[in-house]
């Protein structure tokens, strides 16, 4: 058998039933031990003394009594262990959800962190883009200036600003 070699380990929801049934057949065990030789000696005892036939009997009744309340005992432990087991398979559930919750949020995180790059990248884009159309703008508006300057007339600037305008407007209305 393969699931038997000496480095098998059982899941540990079993391991805790394995723990129970060890402890309750292990007390169950205990009591036939201490009581069954306890009770053959006093029925062997009581049934050699026949006149003694009522106090053979009470010592039976007592030793009984002794191995009921052993076997009770084993019981309550029994009931225990179950309770506990139902415990643990509940909380081995609760992790197993958890568990994958927490994988559901890792996808969920990669995927955000993909278009959180994603958008860094257009931001980059976009600011250099920004940046080459204000230089290009003070680089006209310096023109402009110097032509304002040149010429002292102003038949011909309203020439110039138009064909500057010209110029501006593409590049502004791609913003």
């Amino acid at each position: 058998m393969a699931g038997c070699g000496p480095h098998y380990q059982l899941p540990p929801d079993r391991q805790a039933w394995t723990l129970c049934v060890a402890v309750a057949l292990g007390v169950a065990v205990v009591v036939l031990a201490v009581s069954l030789p306890t009770v053959l000696c006093q029925w062997a005892a009581g049934s050699a003394m026949v006149g003694n036939s009522s106090v053979g009997l009470a010592q039976m009744e007592k030793a009984l009594a002794v191995t009921n309340q052993s076997l009770a005992e084993a019981h309550r432990q029994w009931d225990s262990c179950r309770e506990q087991l139902v415990v643990l398979e509940r909380k081995g559930s609760e992790l197993k959800q958890a568990l994958a919750n927490i994988t559901q949020l890792q996808d969920e995180n990669m995927v955000l962190k993909a278009e959180m790059v994603r958008q860094q990248e257009q931001l980059r884009d976009l600011q250099s883009s920004r940046d080459k159309l204000q230089l290009q703008n003070r680089l006209l508006q310096e023109q402009l200036q110097d032509m304002k300057s040149q010429h002292s007339g102003g038949s011909r600037l309203p020439a110039v600003s138009l064909s500057l305008l010209a110029l501006l407007l593409p590049g502004m209305l791609c913003l």
